[in-house]
């Protein structure tokens, strides 16, 4: 018996996909008041913290994107390495991190 996720294409099943898209929509409920603080805050802390968010969004994106089969995290030029997963994953860590140094810094 085959089951839906090999007749729609995915790569992985349901139950795998599942927190793929909690964690889009975490995501973007994260997000959606994030840019709402943007136009009312122009802090350095605030604009790293708001940064990361978004790049949250982006990386639960393109995970659904490559669970789909539409994108890949490995790049042709550097075949083993997933970069793109690891800039993904990384980047909002960091950008929450000067956030948050920034903001100790200047109190």
């Amino acid at each position: 018996m085959k089951s839906a996720c090999s007749e729609r294409g995915l790569m992985m099943p349901d139950s795998d996909a599942i927190p793929l898209f909690v964690r889009l929509a975490c995501a973007f409920l994260a997000a959606f008041p994030a840019i709402a603080i943007w136009s009312r805050s122009r802090d350095a802390e605030w604009v790293l913290m708001i940064l990361g968010t978004v790049l949250l969004v982006v990386d639960a994106l393109y995970a659904i994107l490559v669970v789909v089969g539409i994108a890949a995290y490995n790049l042709p030029w550097i075949p083993g390495f997933p970069l793109l997963e690891s800039l993904l994953t990384g980047v909002p860590l960091l950008l929450f991190g000067a956030g948050f140094t920034v903001f100790l810094w200047r109190r």
